[in-house]
C-alpha cells in the first residue's frame, strides 16, 4: 500500500453555524482550519480503546452521533474504489467526518468527463500519467489530519483491481464501489467476499442526472441506535389486573408512540410496587394503551395508578440480501421523489441493462448522442422487461433510458455532491452502527433538467472541463450558463457547496 498522510498550515477561519453532516463540507473545513495547527503527528498512535475525540473539530457531527458512535467511526477503516466525481466527493465528506483510515484505488487517468464532478482534478491533468487516486490524495489528506489517507497501487486491468479490493476487505470496515469500473460477475464476487468477513458493501453510481445506491451490510448487521430520538418517557394513568397486563397512559401528555417490540422500565408505580425497576417488552394495541409482555397482573387486588414509564432503546440486528439477489427481486426499492411513483422500477430496469451493455462492450459505457448505442440499451431493457405489467411502457420511460444511456458517461457535480452525502452517511452507519441503513437499491435522477432529445455526437470535444456538462445539455445551453454572473453571499457550509 503506498501514499503517506501529508499536511499544511492553513489560515483560520471563524466557524460557521450548521448541524449537518457529510453535507456541511465548509463547516466542518473551517473548524479543521481553526483547529490544524494544534495537531500533533503522535496522536494517531493511541491505542483504539482509548480514543479520545477531538470535541472542538467534531462538535457539530456530536451532538447527532454521540461520543461512542464517533469514537466507533475513528477505529474504522473504508475503501474507495473510483475516485471521479463520485468518488471524491464521497471520500470527502467520510474523511471530514473523521475515520481512521480511508483507501483510495482507481489506476485509471483523468479524462474530460471527470472535471465535471471532481473539484481536484484540472484539465492540465488530462492525459496524464498519474492516476485519478494518486493526484487526489495529498489534497483530500490536507482536510483532516486525523485521518490517513492512503493510496492502493494495481494495475488497470480489472482482474488487477478485483485482486486489489480482496486482499483489502479483511482489513476493512466498509467498501464503497462508485464507478463503473467493473463487470457484473467482479460486483457479485467481491460481494460475496464481502458478506463472508463481515464487511459493509455499497455500490453506487452517478451517471449525468441519473444515481444509484446500493447497501448490502451483511446477514446480521447490527444497528445500536436505529433512531437516535430520545428515550419515549409518559406517565401511567393504570394499569389493569391482566394477564398480560395493560398499561394506559395520561391522554393529556398525546399518544405514547411506542412500538410493538420496545422495551421499557416502569418507575413509581403505585399499587403494584413489584413492577417498579423492572424491564418489560411491549405490544402496542392503541394510542394511549399497551401490553406488557410476559407480566401477569391478573392476581392482583386492584388496578395501579400513576407511574412513569421510559423507553429502553435496544440494538436491532437486521439482515440483507446480496448484491445479486437484489439485482433479479430488487424487492421494495426505497423513494426518492413521490411524484415519481414508478421510476424506481424503470431506473432499477435501465442501470441494469446498461450494466449489460457494459459487459459485452469490454467495459465501454456508449458515447455522448451515440444513437445506436442509445437504441441498444433500450432494446437491452425491453428484453429484460419481464414483468406482467411492463415497465417500458410510454414514449416518457424510452426518452429516461435513451438520456441514461447517453449521458451515462458525464459526471455532473450537483448529482455527486446529492449522492455523495447520501453514500457519506451510509458509510457512517456502517462505522458507527447509529441510524437505518437503506436495505437494497435506492434511486435518485433530475430528468425534468433534460432537453427532450439527446443531443449531437459532434458537441463534445474530449478536453473541456465542461464536457459532461455539454453530453447533457449541449453547448448552446454551456455557454449561456457560462455568461452568467453571479455574487454569493456567504461561503460556510452551503456557499462552499454551491
Amino acid at each position: 500500500m503506498s501514499g503517506t498522510e501529508t499536511t499544511a498550515p492553513m489560515e483560520t477561519t471563524p466557524p460557521v453555524e450548521d448541524d449537518g453532516l457529510c453535507g456541511s463540507a465548509g463547516a466542518i473545513v473551517d473548524t479543521v482550519c481553526a483547529h490544524f495547527q494544534q495537531l500533533e503527528s503522535s496522536s494517531q498512535t493511541a491505542p483504539a480503546n482509548k480514543i479520545e475525540v477531538d470535541e472542538k473539530l467534531y462538535s457539530r457531527q456530536l451532538y447527532v452521533m454521540g461520543h461512542e458512535a464517533q469514537r466507533r467511526m475513528m477505529k474504522s477503516s473504508a475503501l474507495v474504489l473510483g475516485v471521479s466525481g463520485l468518488g471524491a466527493e464521497i471520500a470527502k465528506n467520510v474523511i471530514l467526518a473523521g475515520i481512521s483510515s480511508i483507501t483510495l484505488l482507481d489506476p485509471h487517468p483523468c479524462n474530460s468527463f471527470d472535471l465535471g464532478g471532481n473539484f481536484y482534478l484540472s484539465e492540465s491533468d488530462i492525459g496524464a500519467t498519474a492516476s485519478r487516486a494518486d493526484i487526489c490524495r495529498p489534497k483530500l489528506a490536507d482536510l483532516n489530519p486525523y485521518v490517513t489517507v492512503s493510496v492502493k497501487e494495481c494495475g488497470i486491468a480489472e482482474s488487477d483491481m478485483v485482486a486489489a479490493v480482496l486482499s483489502l476487505i479483511p482489513t476493512l470496515s466498509c467498501i464503497v464501489v462508485t464507478a463503473p469500473l467493473l463487470s457484473h460477475a467482479s460486483l457479485v464476487r467481491i460481494n460475496a467476499f464481502c458478506r463472508q468477513h463481515n464487511v459493509c458493501f455499497i455500490y453506487t453510481l452517478s451517471m449525468g442526472l441519473f444515481g444509484q445506491v446500493f447497501c448490502d451490510f451483511g446477514s446480521s448487521f447490527v444497528v445500536a441506535d436505529k433512531d437516535a430520538e430520545q428515550p419515549i418517557s409518559t406517565q401511567v394513568e393504570s394499569i389493569l389486573c391482566s394477564n398480560p397486563a395493560v398499561v394506559k397512559v395520561l391522554e393529556d401528555l398525546g399518544r405514547h408512540n411506542l412500538e410493538s417490540g420496545d422495551v421499557v422500565q416502569l418507575n413509581r408505580v403505585k399499587g403494584m410496587p413489584h413492577l417498579n425497576d423492572t424491564s418489560y417488552k411491549v405490544r402496542s394495541t392503541g394510542p394511549f394503551t399497551f401490553e406488557l409482555l410476559e407480566c401477569d397482573t391478573s392476581s392482583c387486588s386492584e388496578n395501579a395508578s400513576q407511574g412513569y414509564v421510559t423507553q429502553l432503546k435496544q440494538p436491532v440486528t437486521i439482515s440483507h440480501k446480496s448484491y445479486e439477489e437484489k439485482c433479479e427481486d430488487p424487492g421494495e426499492i426505497l423513494m426518492s421523489d413521490f411524484a415519481k411513483f414508478t421510476r424506481p422500477a424503470t431506473l432499477h430496469l435501465a442501470f441494469k441493462a446498461l450494466q449489460k451493455y457494459r459487459d459485452g462492450h469490454a467495459g465501454e459505457l456508449p458515447s455522448p448522442g451515440d444513437t445506436a448505442a442509445t437504441l441498444e440499451l433500450l432494446s437491452l431493457c425491453k428484453n429484460l422487461d419481464s414483468s406482467e405489467n411492463s415497465v417500458v411502457n410510454s414514449p416518457a420511460e424510452e426518452r429516461l433510458i435513451l438520456h441514461l444511456a447517453s449521458g451515462s458517461r458525464s459526471v455532473v457535480s450537483p448529482m455527486c455532491a446529492a449522492l455523495g452525502g447520501i453514500v457519506g452517511q451510509e458509510i457512517l452507519k456502517a462505522c458507527s452502527g447509529k441510524f437505518m441503513p437503506i436495505d437494497g437499491f435506492f434511486y435518485l435522477d433530475a430528468d425534468e433538467c433534460l432537453p427532450e432529445n439527446i443531443i449531437s455526437p459532434a458537441e463534445t470535444t474530449g478536453k473541456s472541463r465542461y464536457d459532461s456538462q455539454i453530453a447533457l445539455f449541449g453547448a448552446k445551453m454551456q455557454q449561456q450558463l457560462l455568461d452568467q454572473s453571479y455574487f454569493l453571499v456567504g461561503a460556510g457550509a452551503i456557499g462552499c457547496e454551491m
